[in-house]
């Protein structure tokens, strides 16, 4: 059974089926997923029970839960380090705070490497990654669904010495 994480102020937990309605009010909030690359727009709770059937015991997927309350996601798929929050809860270090959790326990697990990316315009998610450690790679065009769209994708890797090294 995958594990919860705790942080000083978030649960990194397993999805459950009660949390569709939350997931699909903040995730089809347009101003959240147009900075995602896999998910549509509009988003339902069919999309949502979609996710956690394809996610279940996937020990690096985790609900974010701040004060009772679900607020985004944390994800680590393959090698790829993926989040999002709702829109209320921008601006408060959640993803840095999720994303710092999630990653030391899949380096913990002895993986070396991870990426991760944030599109075109994206500058709070640059900046999370940054303050995480990960350098840039390159730039790639990548579809978004939601825009069904190519935009412009900046690419970044995290190893496990930078990540053991950091400051």
């Amino acid at each position: 059974m995958p594990e919860t994480l705790q942080t000083e102020r978030l649960t990194l937990r397993p999805y459950e089926i009660g949390d569709a309605p939350a997931v699909s009010n903040q995730i089809g909030n347009y101003s959240v997923c147009q900075w995602l690359t896999r998910v549509p727009y509009p988003y339902g709770e069919a999309d949502a029970f979609e996710f956690f059937g394809r996610t279940t015991g996937d020990s690096f997927v985790k609900a974010v839960v701040f004060r009772g309350d679900l607020i985004g996601c944390v994800s680590i798929m393959g090698s790829d380090l993926g989040y999002w929050f709702g829109e209320t809860y921008w601006g408060r270090g959640f993803a840095t705070e999720a994303a710092r959790a999630l990653l030391a326990r899949f380096f913990d697990a002895g993986n070396g490497l991870v990426s991760s990316g944030y599109l075109k315009g994206n500058t709070a998610s640059r900046n999370v990654l940054q303050k995480l450690g990960f350098k840039h790679t390159e730039i790639v065009p990548t579809f978004t669904k939601s825009r069904n769209s190519d935009v412009p994708t900046h690419r970044m890797e995290l190893t496990k010495t930078c990540w053991e090294n950091r400051v």
